[in-house]
């Protein structure tokens, strides 16, 4: 039966998916000629800055973390070590804190990295992480993954809060002339999975966690998604490349092989109208968790040993020379869950004013929904609690400062985020965020 209910919401999902990427591709069409004020200027000046880009790319061929997401940046090196990093600051208030008074919090972060060659084709790598600031507090409660991510309004906030140095990434990674890609040790799991153009990083991109990767993945690892394991990626043509992932489930690194969290992804590249696309789909598993806090019924300790599993999907296509949309979407097992579904979906709009080349508006909506399971504990729990979707908006604008690129310099950007039904209580009051987040590369 339940197996039956899994296809149906499968089914359900994909349709809904459907109709969501292309409302997405309409409004990115209806942006362009609104954003595009001088197209032709503008063309012109970004083939000149597409130029220049590849010769610093060819100087500089480095590649380096940036906290989620692999990303070409230019690194500073000494000794045949390079090193490249940066510091984030977000500040956010909102109008949902108890007694209604208007409050806010500040946080700040610093990554660094560190990378040698091994040999011709190996590498070592190492990120840090320190921290300082909780963010949010007294917020409505939100959806929670099993793993205990919650889908909150700042995904730079970590699962600590002190100003040591956390090793976030360690590991040893071997290319094989260009067709296989090993990496082993501590990773950072959705550096590798779900990775997304638009919608995959919250230093430049999107604050809110359902924006920088699917919540209906039950990522293995650590809260913050750090794990030991290793990837195996195969690069079987120049527009299919294949992912397999085996990691520990909880990331103490005690009984590793016990309750593994594994992933395998195809990434299909593509192009529409000669603009470059992306479109991954990935199932998963993970065979188990430290407790059942988190899950849909925290009462059945059975929960805790039950196996989790899922798919998803991850789509980013650009369509014009400044406009695309992306689209992420996943189903879980709604008996473990408090949600089995999750849809999102938004637009990317690059050079929106000209004169403005380096500027990114981003706008995204995603939608959850409440696993039955979830619904029937919450009605012995908490009686006044009203089944329905989280739907989730966030809209923001970053600017970059002088000559900024879009991995180099400084960048402001405001945000605004509204959760309507929080939690997928519909008694619970709708949720408005805003903030501003500076991002300083170096």
């Amino acid at each position: 039966m339940e197996f039956c209910c899994y296809s149906l919401a499968w089914r359900t999902l994909l349709k809904t998916t459907i109709v969501f990427f292309c409302a997405g591709i309409s409004v990115a069409l209806f942006l362009t000629p609104v954003f595009a004020e001088s197209k032709d200027q503008a063309e012109e000046l970004r083939d000149l800055k597409k130029r220049v880009e590849r010769l610093e790319s060819e100087r500089d061929n480095a590649t380096t973390i940036d906290g989620t997401s692999v990303k070409q940046r230019l690194v500073q090196s000494t000794h045949g070590i390079k090193i490249s990093g940066g510091l984030t600051a977000t500040a956010e208030g909102t109008n949902h804190l108890k007694n209604g008074r208007h409050r806010g919090a500040v946080a700040l972060s610093a990554d660094l990295s560190l990378e040698t060659a091994i040999g011709k084709d190996g590498k070592v790598a190492a990120a840090f992480d320190i921290q300082s600031g909780a963010g949010l507090k007294n917020l409505p409660p939100l959806f929670t993954s099993p793993n205990g991510n919650a889908t909150g309004v700042n995904n730079d906030i970590e699962s600590y809060n002190n100003d040591s140095a956390h090793l976030t990434q360690l590991y040893y990674e071997r290319d094989f002339n260009k067709k296989v890609v090993i990496t082993v040790g501590k990773l950072d799991l959705p550096t590798y999975f779900d990775v997304n153009n638009f919608a995959g990083n919250e230093r430049t991109q999107f604050l809110a966690n359902s924006f920088v990767s699917n919540p209906a993945v039950e990522f293995g690892g650590t809260q913050d998604f750090n794990g030991s394991g290793a990837r195996v990626t195969g690069n079987l043509s120049d527009s299919l490349d294949i992912t397999f992932g085996a990691f520990e489930g909880d990331g103490n690194f005690n009984d590793a092989f016990d309750r593994p969290f594994l992933m395998a992804e195809t990434d299909f590249k593509a192009a529409l109208n000669g603009k470059d696309g992306n479109y991954r789909f990935y199932v998963w598993t993970r065979q188990g968790r430290p407790d059942a806090m988190s899950t849909a019924d925290p009462r059945d300790e059975r929960l805790a040993r039950s196996a989790n599993n899922g798919v998803g999907l991850s789509f980013d296509q650009q369509l014009t020379e400044i406009a695309g949309v992306w689209l992420r979407a996943g189903v879980q097992r709604q008996k473990l869950a408090q949600f089995d579904r999750h849809i999102s979906t938004g637009v990317n709009v690059k050079a929106p004013f000209a004169g403005r080349e380096s500027d990114v508006f981003g706008a995204g909506y995603g939608v959850t929904f409440t696993g039955a399971a979830y619904e029937n504990y919450m009605s012995s729990a908490a009686p006044q609690f009203k089944a329905g979707a989280e739907h989730y908006l966030e809209a923001y604008y970053n600017f970059a400062v002088a000559h900024a690129t879009a991995v180099t310099g400084a960048h402001i950007s405001p945000d605004i985020q509204l959760v309507i039904n929080p939690g997928g209580d519909m008694n619970m009051t709708n949720l408005f965020v805003y903030g501003l987040r500076l991002q300083v590369f170096f």
